[in-house]
Parts: structure tokens; C-alpha cells; sequence
């Protein structure tokens, strides 16, 4: 059984994506040093009106200080967030206190208004700007703090399968949800992979049989391979993968048919329970 959340833009469009998606699904908002903090608080509250169950992305990097943070965590407590993705950031220089992840868990460690779970990501495919061996002690030491991890977007299973086996090898006992693409058109999501430098996972594509002919006529990516390349391990929160992170960017009508036509099971993860916790199916919902 497996846990899926859908990721939205706090962009245009964000009201519109989030009225395709199964009442009650857990939703995540990003947040970018162009929209900052605010927006995504502000989306995260109409989110929470409409029923949905909301992870806020908090950027350390926009958190001006302790005073900031409080009042942060305050907001949410307010509307009932109980998780939330602690990021370090797009931001060139950091406004205040916190220049990266581990800095602003270390400061809500001693709060009385952190979220019951927070999350942190991971980088089975690298990070532009940090070598393995730096991500390893950043996953190491934010592992301690942190409640479960997201991997960062990727389009096969072999690189999420080969990280995920030697961070067993390594200890790492944190609940791990795999992060993929929803469906959407080939160009757009062959962008996207650039701008984030997804090398491994773009030459997978190239790879495939009529990839780039596929490019040039209408029809969707849909991540069929890479869900079935995941196997046995989806669903395994020990030594595998909790669910999935859908990198939706506000295309959630083509990903939740997606969704329903691979007969997913429809699960419902208990209000107060961890990511490791057994999920409870919910008969004829979608995925929550």
C-alpha cells in the first residue's frame, strides 16, 4: 500500500490544478525566492479551506530569524499543519539566519510549534552544486532531525534503486517517498530535466526506443517504466520506497487519470500518523 502526495507551483493555475485532486489528498507548496515565503503560506491556507491536506515547503533561506520562524510555525499551527518540507532554497544569499536546511530543523528542534513530521530532500542523481560525499553528511546529519526524505526528480528507477540500497547499507532508517513526474508533454518535462540537471535520468530518455520522435508528436510522458521499475520496493518503507512524490507543476488532471487507470490502491494514511505507519485503505477514493 502506498502513501502518494502531489506537488503544486503556488503560481497561476494552483486553484484550478488543486479542484482536479481527490478530496483529502496530501498536497505539498513550494517556495521560491521569486514568490517567497508569503505565497506559499497564503496558498497553503486556501489549500487547507478546500479540504486538502498540506505540506508546506519552508526555504530556510527566507526565514529572516527565531521571531520569523515562530510566527511561521505559528501560521500553520493555526490551520492545522501538522508536516511540513524544511528546503534550503533558491535564494543567492540568505535573508537572515538560516543559510540552509539543517539550520532551520536545528532551530525548530527546540520549538514548541514544530509540525509533528517535517522532510527533507534527497539527491539520488547529485546536486549541481555539492559532491556526493557533502550530500551524504547534509542527508547523515539532517537524518537526525527529519521525520521521512523526498528524493529529487527522477525519471528511471535505477539511480532511485541504487541510492536507496546503499543509504540502507549506510543506516539511513527515515521513510523515503520516490520523486517523479506526473504526466505531462515530452517538451515541457524534457525543459524541466535540463534546467534542473538531471543528467542520468535525461539520458535514460534518450535511451528509450523513439524517445525523441515521441518528441515531436502530440501524446504525454506518463511514467509507466519507472512505476514498474520500482517494483516490489514501493510500498516498502523499510528498505524501499513509502509512495511516491508527484512533480505534478500544476498538470493534475492527466496525472490523477494516470493514477486511476493504473489501478493504484486507493489508500488514506490516518490523521496523526507518521509516514512509516500502515495506511489504511479507503474504499473508492483516489489516492490520498
Amino acid at each position: 500500500m502506498t502513501a502518494t502526495r502531489f506537488e503544486l507551483l503556488p503560481i497561476a493555475g494552483l486553484k484550478e490544478a488543486a479542484r482536479e485532486l481527490p478530496p483529502g489528498a496530501v498536497v505539498t507548496v513550494t517556495c521560491s525566492p521569486r514568490h517567497g515565503l508569503e505565497r506559499t503560506l497564503e496558498a497553503s491556507e486556501w489549500l487547507v479551506g478546500e479540504g486538502l491536506r498540506v505540506v508546506p515547503h519552508l526555504a530556510a533561506r527566507l526565514v529572516h530569524d527565531r521571531a520569523h520562524l515562530a510566527q511561521v510555525l505559528g501560521r500553520l499551527a493555526a490551520l492545522g499543519i501538522d508536516d511540513a518540507f524544511v528546503v534550503g532554497g533558491d535564494a543567492e544569499r540568505p535573508v537572515g539566519a538560516y543559510p540552509h536546511g539543517r539550520a532551520l530543523l536545528e532551530a525548530m528542534a527546540g520549538l514548541e510549534q514544530r509540525p509533528a513530521r517535517l522532510g527533507v530532500p534527497a539527491y539520488p542523481e547529485g546536486h549541481p552544486w555539492l559532491t556526493e560525499a557533502e550530500l551524504q553528511r547534509d542527508l547523515e546529519a539532517k537524518a537526525a532531525l527529519a521525520d521521512y526524505a523526498v528524493t529529487q526528480l527522477c525519471f528511471e528507477a535505477t539511480p532511485l534503486l541504487t541510492w536507496r540500497e546503499r543509504q540502507r547499507r549506510l543506516g539511513l532508517t527515515l521513510p523515503v517517498l520516490a520523486g517523479t513526474p506526473g504526466v505531462m508533454e515530452p517538451r515541457r518535462l524534457l525543459a524541466i530535466a535540463l534546467r534542473l540537471g538531471l543528467g542520468p535520468s535525461v539520458r535514460a530518455l534518450r535511451r528509450q526506443s523513439g524517445w525523441w520522435a515521441r518528441l515531436l508528436r502530440p501524446g504525454a510522458y506518463c511514467p509507466d517504466a519507472l512505476l514498474e521499475g520500482l517494483g516490489p520496493m514501493l510500498g516498502d518503507p523499510a528498505a524501499g520506497f513509502a509512495g511516491l512524490h508527484l512533480f505534478t507543476f500544476n498538470r493534475v488532471a492527466d496525472t490523477r487519470r494516470w493514477l486511476e487507470s493504473r489501478q493504484h490502491p486507493m489508500v488514506e494514511r490516518p490523521a496523526g500518523d507518521s509516514p512509516e505507519a500502515p495506511l489504511v485503505i479507503s474504499a473508492g477514493e483516489p489516492l490520498a
